[in-house]
Order: C-alpha cells, then structure tokens, then sequence
C-alpha cells in the first residue's frame, strides 16, 4: 500500500514539473476541428481516462471478491458458533443409531498379496 501511495505522489510530482516546464499551448485536432490548449492538460486528459477505464474495468471484479469475502465471514461465524455450542449439532436422541467402536486396523499378514 506505501509502495502505490510512493509511486502515485511520484506522479503528481513529474506531472507538475512537466507542467511548469512546457506552459506553452499545443494544438490538437479531432475530427475537423483544431484546439489549442496548454500541454499538460494534454497529457492530463488521456492519463484520467486512461485512470477512469482502469477503474471501471476493475470494478466488477472487486465487487464479486467483495461478496465472496462477506459470505465466506458468514460462513465462518456460523462454524464457530456452531464449535461454541456442539451438543446442539447432535441429534437429541441416539435411538436406532449403532455406533461402531473404531480400532487399529490389523496388519497384513505376510504371504497373502
């Protein structure tokens, strides 16, 4: 997190530089049209919607780790409520039930494949 914070601040202080270095305006055509505006709001605009495109793309993606996350929290407090309180995962009686003692399995004997 540091590291993006670092990286961003960095940024913003070549985008300044650039800024008061190159005052002068730059023309820009699109379509039949000409503009003339100062270069760092040239190269400010398609950096923002290079930004905005990033943001949008990465949305969905959020959101769904997003909803996983909160029901994987669901999930987990309901397991460890259910750890806190175990007689109430057993059957309250233990009719028509046979329970099995479980041993050490026995070795094989030697001769038998």
């Amino acid at each position: 997190m540091q590291f993006f914070l670092f990286l961003a601040f960095v940024i913003a202080v070549l985008f300044v530089v650039i800024t008061f270095q190159n005052p002068d305006e730059i023309p820009i055509k699109f379509i039949n049209r000409t503009f003339s505006q100062p270069l760092a709001l040239a190269l400010a605009i398609p950096f923002a919607a290079g930004l905005l495109t990033g943001l949008f793309l990465f949305i969905p993606v959020w959101w769904r780790k997003a909803k996983l996350a909160r029901s994987q929290k669901k999930r987990i407090k309901e397991l460890e409520s259910e750890l806190e309180h175990p007689a109430t995962m057993l059957p309250e009686s233990n009719e028509g039930v046979e329970t099995e003692q479980v041993g050490i399995a026995p070795e094989k004997e030697e001769g038998f494949d």
